[in-house]
């Protein structure tokens, strides 16, 4: 699949099944963080924690609130989980694009593997305030995580399009 391809056809998963990603993969999708764009390129500020304990994503779920009709939610069964970390600066912003920005370069590198994916993001308040679920992820001293990646595989056939499925209101200024 060209580029072009692999953007159009990334969707968002919130079913994942029990096959895990190979290690291979995962640190396929893991380098592609790296192509990711960063402020400043401050690449040195930005951490990255690859999650596989199921007593992690058992503690988060039991104490993110759930939403109607996302059953399984923040994780939805999946399995493997990359969480963007980064120091804040005194006004944090920008460390916020970048965590996004290195979270899609991974759904991207994902998709390119055939690998499912979502976006999360919700259950790091969860995290962020729980001195053991933060503790869990041994992040470096002041490092805060901002974003993160579910990843694995569906029963749900994760089809190539050859166009955007959305379109976005344009106007141009001459």
């Amino acid at each position: 699949m060209d580029a072009l391809q692999c953007l159009y056809s990334r969707v968002s998963t919130r079913d994942f099944n029990d096959k895990p990603v190979s290690s291979a993969d995962v640190a396929e999708i893991v380098r592609a963080a790296g192509a990711a764009p960063v402020g400043m390129c401050r690449y040195a500020d930005k951490h990255l924690t690859v999650v596989k304990n199921e007593a992690f994503f058992k503690a988060v779920t039991a104490k993110t609130p759930q939403v109607e009709g996302r059953s399984e939610a923040p994780f939805y069964g999946a399995r493997t989980l990359i969480v963007v970390s980064s120091k804040l600066s005194d006004a944090p912003a920008i460390e916020y694009a970048d965590a996004a920005c290195i979270v899609y370069a991974m759904a991207l590198a994902a998709r390119a593997k055939n690998v499912a994916s979502v976006y999360l993001w919700g259950f790091l308040k969860t995290v962020r305030a729980d001195e053991k679920l933060l503790a869990a992820l041994d992040l470096p001293e002041g490092y805060s995580p901002l974003s993160a990646l579910a990843i694995g595989y569906t029963d749900e056939e994760l089809k190539l399009s050859d166009a955007p499925r959305h379109t976005l209101s344009l106007n141009e200024v001459d």
